[in-house]
């Protein structure tokens, strides 16, 4: 089947290297479909999560243990009833301008041509780095063949604001007819070399077993 990416030369922002990733630490054991965020305590260490709701699993950063979710509300972020949206949102503890994010879209994608489906995932991270007010420093198209769950293809973008400090990393990714897009963020600087963070991005499987 061809790749709903193979246009990226035209879409995609100027292409830069792969980046390097600093080693993650091991994920800690899963803390289970049915635990809320909001029951569990502060935690010194990262935590391992899974969504039955929006069908993704992911280990979020020490300090993120509650959460901010918020699923299906109604405006621009739902527009059809029949697409399950929801939100994730992380705001590390102890620390001011850092946090990461989980925005799933389910269904979303139902009836689109490869290349509109593509087109949406460009738009949304396009809308993203401008609501961050960044510019992209580097991009890497993203493709994941992993097996009965099927292929993943996306796009990852690490940015800077065009003056100052500061970093904004965003995946967006496509499976079946679901995107999923996670940002991490850090005015202070430091983000694509964080372990924890590198463990947030590339440990996300958009499914639950």
């Amino acid at each position: 089947m061809k790749s709903k990416w193979t246009f990226f030369g035209v879409l995609a922002f100027a292409a830069f290297a792969a980046f390097a990733v600093a080693a993650a630490p091991v994920a800690p054991p899963s803390t289970g479909t049915s635990t809320k965020f909001d029951d569990l305590p502060d935690s010194r260490n990262p935590i391992a999560y899974k969504s039955t709701e929006g069908q993704f699993s992911t280990t979020f950063p020490t300090g993120c243990a509650r959460l901010h979710t918020r699923t299906n509300e109604p405006g621009a972020d739902s527009p059809r009833t029949d697409i399950y949206v929801a939100f994730v949102t992380c705001e590390r503890a102890g620390t001011t301008g850092e946090g990461c994010l989980v925005n799933v879209r389910r269904g979303v994608a139902g009836g689109l041509t490869a290349k509109a489906a593509s087109d949406s995932v460009m738009n949304e991270i396009r809308e993203l780095l401008a609501a961050y007010s960044v510019v992209p420093a580097r991009q890497t198209p993203l493709r994941r063949d992993f097996g009965k769950h099927g292929t993943v293809e996306g796009l990852d973008v690490q940015a800077h604001p065009q003056s100052g400090t500061g970093d904004v990393w965003i995946r967006g990714l496509l499976r079946g007819d679901d995107m999923y897009f996670l940002v991490a963020w850090k005015t202070a600087g430091g983000l694509f070399n964080d372990p924890e963070y590198a463990l947030f991005f590339d440990g996300f499987r958009p499914w639950v077993e």
